[in-house]
C-alpha cells in the first residue's frame, strides 16, 4: 500500500488549488470581496476542506480494506472534476459514492469502470437517486417496474418519482408507460460506484 499515500497528497494539493477561487476574489479588492461575502466564503471554504478530508479518509479506508498494494494513476480528467464535485458535498451518502468512485479509479483492477461522464451525473444526484438506482440494479435489472416497487420505508412515493425523473434525464433509466428499467449507462454507473 506504499503507493496510496502519494495520492492522498495529490488530493490535498488539488483541494488547495480548488480553494484558490476565494483568494482570487480577494485580489480584486475589498468591494468585490464584500460583494461575495468572504465571511460566508471562509466558512464555505472550511466546509469544503472538511468534505474533501472526509472523502479522502474514506477513500484510503476502502483501499486499505482491499489490501491494494499499488494504486493506479488517476487521469486528471477524472480526478479534478471528481474532487471539485466532492468538496461541495456534505451529505454522508454522497461522500461515500465519491470516495468509492475515487477508490475504484485508483484500483488497477477497476480503474476502467470509472468514466468521466459518471462524475457529471453523480454531481447532480440526490441521495435518493443513488438508493433508487442501486435498488433497480440489484432487484429489477431486467424488468420494467412501477415507481411504487422502488419505494423504501424512508422514501416517499413522490420522492421516488422525482428521482426516477432525474435518473431518466441523466440516461440512467429507461421509461415505458410510466414503468422504469435501469439502462446500460445506469448499470455501469452503479458498478463504478460500488465497492
Amino acid at each position: 500500500m506504499s503507493e496510496v499515500a502519494p495520492y492522498s497528497e495529490a488530493i490535498t494539493e488539488t483541494s488547495k488549488t480548488v480553494g484558490k477561487a476565494i483568494d482570487l476574489v480577494r485580489d480584486f479588492g475589498q468591494p468585490v470581496a464584500n460583494a461575495y461575502g468572504l465571511v460566508i466564503g471562509d466558512r464555505i471554504e472550511s466546509w469544503r476542506e472538511r468534505n474533501l478530508d472526509a472523502m479522502t479518509r474514506r477513500t484510503q479506508d476502502i483501499l486499505r480494506e482491499r489490501e491494494l498494494l499499488e494504486a493506479a494513476p488517476v487521469a486528471e480528467a477524472i480526478a479534478i472534476p471528481l474532487l471539485k464535485a466532492a468538496e461541495g458535498e456534505p451529505r454522508a451518502e454522497m461522500l461515500e459514492l465519491w470516495a468509492t468512485l475515487l477508490a475504484n479509479a485508483m484500483d488497477p483492477a477497476r480503474r476502467n469502470e470509472v468514466r468521466k461522464e459518471f462524475i457529471a451525473v453523480v454531481r447532480d444526484f440526490h441521495p435518493t437517486d443513488a438508493v433508487v438506482l442501486k435498488k433497480m440494479a440489484d432487484l429489477y435489472r431486467l424488468d420494467f417496474v412501477q415507481p411504487a416497487a422502488l419505494r423504501d420505508t424512508d422514501i416517499s412515493e413522490t420522492s421516488v418519482s422525482v428521482s426516477l425523473r432525474n435518473l431518466y434525464m441523466k440516461g440512467c433509466v429507461e421509461e415505458s408507460n410510466a414503468h422504469y428499467k435501469i439502462a446500460p449507462f445506469g448499470i455501469e454507473l452503479v458498478r463504478a460506484c460500488s465497492s
